[in-house]
């Protein structure tokens, strides 16, 4: 099998070792769990029993510590995703799982149409390790990159998630442009929804590039389903028990929105969101105070029209401008 990931095989054995672990849980993101077999060999060799957990890993926010306890476990592995610093009753190894796969010669195909000098640079938490040298190579281009800080929810310098564009937000106002490096369209076209900027997406792993300078057809797209939600009179605020997307707090100010509005609400409080729930509870429209991805990345597995937290606040007349749903640390 191509070694595509960092599997950080060493850090993970002294972990163990440190802490005199003899059974661990691990949880693995769906895109890293054809490399169970090689984590388990470790695990034997380091005579560590283990747990492979096979419920979600969709990030940082969804750490697995219930079900590492229910297993009995004495430490969880956690692959793909950064800490985000949320607590936890039990150790737990963030293995990163950085990819090895050079995005440099896509990049500088890829910017030899870019006029603009001032460039911000993002990427996900995979391509980091690459970050030094695509700022190098813009430099020898003739451009002039910016990186942005860690926000709350990430560690690193250019990094971003789909709750936190942080990185993209600081250096906004001093840049031209963006350019992603990275994989899918969300992160690229959060950047460019953020920030008003176009951003220059590169896929490392395709070698393809697109720029994102509009986001006329997602907005069409929102305003639609923002339409149906408006004719709705039952709604449902959903929120989920993953650690780090268990907003109570945002989810009870805007029931009671909601409420002084004449809707119909109730509170949906589940670990997974799915469909035929919402369905079998009668609801017409929902709004989702948990990821901000599930309204806009999974918008067709729902029947009746989601929102997120702004768009409802668009809704109802509180907000003038469109703008993405953000993780705070005051919706908990």
């Amino acid at each position: 099998m191509k070694e595509e990931y960092d599997l950080e095989e060493e850090r993970v054995r002294k972990f163990l070792r440190s802490r005199g672990i003899r059974r661990v849980a691990v949880q693995l993101p769906e895109g890293l769990r054809k490399y169970a077999w090689r984590i388990g060999g470790l695990l034997e060799e380091e005579g560590v029993e283990g747990s492979f957990l096979g419920g979600s890993c969709y990030g940082a926010c969804d750490l697995a510590e219930r079900e590492a306890l229910r297993a009995g476990a004495e430490a969880l592995l956690h692959y793909g995703h950064s800490d985000m610093g949320l607590p936890s009753s039990l150790p737990v190894l963030f293995v990163e799982a950085r990819m090895k796969v050079d995005p440099v010669e896509h990049i500088v195909e890829a910017m030899r149409g870019e006029k603009g000098k001032r460039v911000g640079v993002v990427t996900t938490v995979q391509h980091v390790d690459f970050l030094s040298k695509v700022l190098e190579t813009l430099v020898s281009l003739g451009f002039h990159p910016l990186v942005g800080g860690p926000g709350k929810r990430t560690r690193y310098e250019g990094q971003i998630l789909g709750c936190d564009f942080t990185s993209a937000l600081s250096v906004a106002r001093e840049v031209e442009s963006f350019l992603y490096f990275g994989t899918g369209r969300f992160h690229p076209l959060g950047v460019h929804l953020a920030t008003g900027k176009p951003v220059l997406a590169v896929d490392p792993l395709s070698g393809k590039w697109e720029r994102m300078d509009s986001a006329v057809d997602f907005l069409r797209r929102r305003k639609g389903v923002m339409a149906r939600a408006a004719a709705s009179s039952f709604f449902g605020v959903v929120v989920s028990t993953k650690p780090g997307q268990a907003r109570f707090r945002l989810a009870e100010t805007l029931c009671g929105k909601l409420k002084g509005a004449g809707k119909e609400v109730v509170e949906v409080v589940a670990d997974e969101i799915k469909p035929e729930v919402l369905r079998d509870l009668g609801i017409e429209a929902a709004v989702c105070v948990a990821c901000p991805r599930i309204p806009l990345d999974d918008a067709l597995r729902f029947e009746l029209p989601m929102l997120t937290p702004p768009e409802l606040l668009l809704l109802l007349g509180e907000e003038v401008e469109y703008r993405l749903d953000s993780v705070e640390a005051s919706d908990f």
